[in-house]
């Protein structure tokens, strides 16, 4: 199946200033992502964005966002335009047209490595961080800093994960209460929870809690360690949402941990150190962690081109999902 793409790939670079000495495929998830390294030494990387999920407005409009946040400090990827200038192109894939962007590529390994109990993962980091919840914390402190007080472009684009946008009739994430990947008792008892759920967010919303532009995916697995560098990486998911649900995204692969009180302590004393939180705000990132389980659901089964155990996964968000949401309904 790759090999399709990498044609596709290869086809693309020609459209951008580079002299190509090698390109070797990384991952497949929202995009087929390639690292290409140049006759000169520097390393990019090259996506193929998938069909449908943005438009080129919204594509470019992330670049403009990631542009702004690099003016104020923040370390995010580095685009580069095509020889005409643009910021993207368009190549025939496999599955049809798809837009293609190059990022510069950032050496180091991931935040996630220095949580992991697995000493060789953390010798291949160059400069372990010594609390990496924290600088997480701090990271996403600073991009909710420059989102709340930067002056949004004209015809700029992006997806709210607002009411509608996580339980409304057309989920950004897809309509998790028709996953087929559970059974017929487990989408009925869904539908019911989407409509828990869009009772408490329609308050939360009233509420007027801090909403912005928001990463939506910043987890420790989605910032590279360069030394003492932090880089934030992987833009795709972002869009306009609360800020607690930023904060539980970065927290829910650790939700089941026995160290998750330390962790979320770590993240918020980080984020207190550069933006105040109110004590809503966190109470309230418990109750994401349901509203991103569900999400998810609607990803996975959405998503019958990624070679996964949909539906186990699915069903241990499913039990998650409904555990946690009796803590909040009346």
């Amino acid at each position: 199946m790759n090999s399709g793409y990498l044609q596709s790939a290869t086809e693309a670079l020609e459209a951008f200033p580079v002299n190509c000495s090698s390109i070797e495929f990384i991952s497949h998830s929202e995009n087929f992502s390639y690292r290409v390294k140049t006759a000169s030494g520097n390393s990019y990387v090259l996506r193929l964005h998938r069909p449908s999920y943005h438009t080129l407005a919204e594509l470019e409009s992330e670049q403009l966002w990631t542009e702004a946040l690099l003016e104020s400090g923040i370390d995010v990827p580095i685009a580069l335009q095509t020889d005409d200038g643009r910021r993207y192109c368009q190549v025939e894939c496999p599955d049809g047209l798809r837009y293609a962007g190059m990022l510069e590529w950032v050496e180091g390994g991931l935040l996630w490595d220095s949580l992991s109990n697995d000493s060789a993962k953390v010798k291949q980091l160059s400069h372990p961080i010594r609390d990496p919840l924290r600088s997480l914390g701090r990271l996403i402190a600073g991009l909710h800093e420059q989102a709340t007080h930067w002056e949004i472009p004209e015809n700029f684009s992006r997806h709210s994960l607002n009411v509608d946008g996580f339980v409304g009739e057309s989920p950004f994430w897809g309509r998790f209460w028709e996953s087929e990947e559970l059974n017929k008792a487990h989408r009925s008892d869904l539908a019911s929870m989407r409509n828990s759920v869009k009772e408490i967010l329609i308050e939360y919303e009233g509420s007027s809690r801090p909403y912005s532009l928001i990463h939506a995916d910043l987890h420790a697995s989605n910032v590279v360690v360069q030394g003492s560098r932090l880089h934030i990486i992987d833009f795709d998911d972002s869009g306009f949402g609360w800020h607690a649900y930023d904060l539980a995204v970065a927290l829910h692969h650790l939700k089941d941990s026995p160290q998750y009180s330390r962790a979320k302590s770590s993240l918020l004393s980080g984020y207190s150190d550069v933006r105040p939180i109110s004590v809503q705000e966190v109470d309230k990132i418990e109750f994401f962690h349901v509203v991103r389980s569900l999400a998810s659901i609607g990803w996975i089964s959405l998503r019958t081109d990624l070679n996964r155990n949909r539906s186990k996964i699915c069903q241990s968000l499913y039990d998650d999902a409904r555990c946690r949401l009796k803590n909040f309904e009346c």
